[in-house]
Parts: C-alpha cells; sequence; structure tokens
C-alpha cells in the first residue's frame, strides 16, 4: 500500500500511496496514520524532513565599488592583467555596471585579485555592497 513517506517541515507526512501522493497529519487518530504506522512495524521508515539548502546567495558589486575600493596602485595592477585578456572579455570588464557572482568571467575577477593581492584583500574588495 504505501511506497514510501516523508515528514514535512509543518510535522505532516507526505505519502505515496498506490502511485497517490496523500498529506497525513501525524496523528495516531487519523486512519491513514494508523495504516502508516502499522507499515513502520513492519520495518519500513518515515524519511526525516530535511530543510532544501539554501541557493547561494549572488554577489553583486556596482563597478565603481570595486573600483572605489582599490587603491590607485592596485587599480593599475588590475588594469595591466585585464590587457593581456581576449578583446571580448575587456570589453565586458569595462562596460559592466555591476559584476555578479554568478556571471561567467567572476572566477577571472577572483583570480585575478587573489593573485594579485591575496585572498584576504581580495574577500574586501569583491565582497557584497
Amino acid at each position: 500500500m504505501f511506497e514510501r513517506a516523508k515528514y514535512t517541515l509543518d510535522g505532516s507526512i507526505i505519502a505515496m500511496i498506490s502511485d497517490k501522493v496523500m498529506i497525513i497529519p501525524d496523528n495516531i487518530e487519523n486512519r491513514h496514520r494508523i495504516l502508516l504506522a502499522d507499515w513502520e512495524a513492519a520495518g519500513n521508515a518515515i524519511e526525516p524532513y530535511l530543510p532544501e539548502p539554501e541557493a547561494p546567495s549572488v554577489i553583486s558589486i556596482p563597478a565603481v565599488t570595486l573600483w572605489e575600493r582599490m587603491t590607485e596602485a592596485e587599480g593599475e595592477q588590475v588594469e595591466a592583467v585585464m590587457q593581456t585578456q581576449p578583446f571580448r572579455i575587456r570589453q565586458i570588464f569595462t562596460t559592466a555596471q555591476t559584476y555578479r557572482s554568478d556571471h561567467e568571467l567572476w572566477p577571472l575577477l577572483q583570480h585575478v585579485a587573489t593573485e594579485l593581492f591575496g585572498a584576504q584583500r581580495a574577500g574586501e574588495l569583491l565582497a557584497q555592497s
């Protein structure tokens, strides 16, 4: 009868019964909960509720903020490295209004900042505003 069962956030149980999904209150007086208890007694287990992992938040830094955070010397070092990049990447980098951690070039920006200034300073430069 029961195929599987799992607790939900609110403590009720979502169960698959003969290819149908049913929400069962965790109340032993409920007729479906009684049947579920029998299913458990037969060696089955209700899966615990596990919250969905939070998606990593996206860091978004206004381009002007990144440049304001840098010293003149740091800015010149970044500019020198960026001049070695292909044209498309340079154009994206120089015309961007924001730098976002979900963008394809974020790892490049992290790498450049870390290689030039170390992990701590790169973290300061690339921190959420």
